[in-house]
């Protein structure tokens, strides 16, 4: 190969991300800072695209099919605004595009054909699984003349987008509220963990199986791990309920869900006993909401209070007296 067209293949590998074919970090920047010196007045939106919990994906099913769904949001990012647009993988699940000659209007009829094209299921062996993305949009050059200007506002408005719910799109505006980023180190493992009480979530149809446990259940349970607990109560809602305690249970649950009437936020709330590990038996308030999980279909999200908690006994008292 001759020396020129060997530089020409060296540079290109190192702009291009290897995974999706895009532009690199490297790749992308340069072309955008180009252009912005050739073209300092040409209205454009410079894009962070986010994937919302992506990591729970590669949690989940692991990194592999992770790999595919990040390949697959490339090709979809590309089909909409390749055709304007200077586009580049910023890392892991975050792209960036760098949309030319365009208005906020303009902008905002494109992003909303993509978070409904987006939005489309993934298959994962017959299973549909749904992501999304969200968005922060600094507009050039009002926000910025200069790549690391863009790229702070639009990764203000991006957590704007996040604070405000995820698959949505946030424009970046002067003296726009900045999200407390504290927020997101939190999680629901975190919240779990350190509630003054159990918490889960169980599919509400079938077998009625457990899709989340919280440590704060397994202990609860005198359990020591999640295993053990899963294997103590066979995985499903209806072991964990105290069996003379269950017919009842589920009909008190099911009379609030579907026959009580101005239950409009699918609220319930029942009184049962359950049966420790080592065979203590307790007795616990179940305050539960039925949702529609994307993923899941209809689900039970439920809190679980411990009646014999010293800590709420001494608080009650406490107050009391």
């Amino acid at each position: 190969m001759e020396p020129d067209k060997v530089l020409e293949e060296l540079t290109r590998l190192s702009e291009e991300d290897y995974m999706t074919g895009l532009l690199n970090r490297r790749g992308g920047m340069s072309r955008i800072e180009q252009f912005m010196r050739e073209n300092p007045k040409t209205k454009c939106a410079f894009m962070i695209f986010d994937g919302d919990y992506f990591k729970k994906i590669n949690d989940s099913f692991g990194h592999q099919y992770g790999d595919q769904v990040i390949v697959g949001c490339a090709e979809e990012i590309r089909h909409r605004f390749s055709d304007r647009g200077i586009i580049f993988r910023l890392g892991g699940d975050e792209f960036v595009v760098f949309y030319k000659n365009v208005d906020i209007n303009e902008v905002s009829t494109k992003l909303n054909e993509f978070m409904q094209s987006c939005n489309r299921a993934n298959t994962l062996g017959g299973r549909s699984l749904s992501f999304t993305f969200s968005v922060g949009v600094a507009m050039y050059p009002d926000c910025g003349t200069t790549f690391d200007d863009l790229m702070k506002c639009a990764d203000e408005a991006l957590y704007k987008a996040k604070y405000e719910g995820r698959n949505c799109y946030q424009f970046y505006t002067g003296g726009m509220v900045v999200p407390e980023r504290d927020q997101f180190m939190f999680d629901l493992q975190e919240f779990s963990l350190s509630m003054p009480g159990g918490f889960f979530v169980y599919s509400a149809g079938g077998d009625e199986r457990l899709l989340y446990i919280g440590d704060s259940l397994v202990q609860m349970f005198h359990c020591k791990t999640k295993d053990e607990f899963r294997e103590l109560v066979g995985n499903s809602f209806r072991g964990i309920v105290h069996p003379d305690d269950l017919d009842r249970a589920e009909q008190e649950i099911y009379n609030q869900q579907f026959v009580l009437e101005n239950n409009e936020n699918n609220l319930d709330y029942v009184r049962y006993r359950i049966i420790c590990k080592d065979g203590v038996v307790k007795t616990v308030d179940d305050f539960g909401r039925l949702v529609h999980d994307k993923n899941y279909g209809m689900v039970y999200y439920v809190f679980l209070l411990d009646l014999e908690e010293s800590i709420f006994k001494e608080f009650i008292l406490n107050r009391v007296q």
